[in-house]
């Protein structure tokens, strides 16, 4: 179950894909390629190439916070369309909460 609530701004970054990153380069990487402040309490997305791995950082109460979701194989989280052109993406709530938890099969093994 997720620690934040619905009480922040959600943004998804479709174009960082960066699984290595700790928090403090993450948001070094929202200040200088997507020209945002992460210090605002804003929550920010972002998901691995194969889509096994979400990761959120934000920052609250003098610390950043690194959440960190994934699958085992043969799930992965569902695909996020968006408009190709803009480099961050307000989410709502519902919809976050929504792809954290509906896994989508990617094999079905039958013997």
């Amino acid at each position: 179950m997720l620690s934040i609530n619905g009480l922040h701004n959600f943004y998804y970054l479709p174009e960082l894909h960066d699984m290595r990153c700790k928090a403090q380069r993450i948001a070094e990487i929202i200040r200088g390629r997507y020209h945002r402040d992460p210090l605002n309490g804003d929550v920010y997305m972002f998901m691995s190439k194969d889509r096994r791995r979400v990761r959120m950082v934000h920052y609250e109460r003098n610390a950043y916070f690194l959440h960190e979701k994934s699958f085992i194989k043969g799930y992965r989280f569902m695909k996020i369309e968006y408009n190709a052109g803009n480099a961050v993406y307000k989410i709502e709530w519902s919809d976050l909460v929504h792809i954290l938890e509906s896994p989508v099969v990617t094999t079905i093994r039958i013997d």
